[in-house]
């Protein structure tokens, strides 16, 4: 993954801790549209956004799906530090 794509996924990840819907998506978008291996972690980016929307956080097994969507490495680093 480019260093531009990760910056941008890791962006996605810390305004879903945030619970920032919009720079979220923004920044998941902008990600994938540079990197179109990151299917997974659109997805789950967007259930999260739409439960913060809906319930006002994300649960735990949405944030293990975003764990899964980035695999080992830094990212997974960002999904753990994000938690609520």
């Amino acid at each position: 993954m480019s260093p531009k794509a990760e910056a941008f996924a890791e962006e996605a990840i810390r305004a879903v801790g945030r619970h920032d819907v919009a720079d979220a998506r923004i920044a998941v978008t902008q990600a994938y549209e540079l990197d179109h291996s990151l299917g997974a972690l659109v997805d789950a980016v967007h259930l999260a956004c739409a439960e913060i929307e809906e319930d006002g956080q994300v649960s735990i097994a949405t944030w293990n799906t975003l764990a899964d969507a980035v695999g080992p490495g830094s990212l997974l680093t960002v999904v753990e530090t994000s938690r609520e």
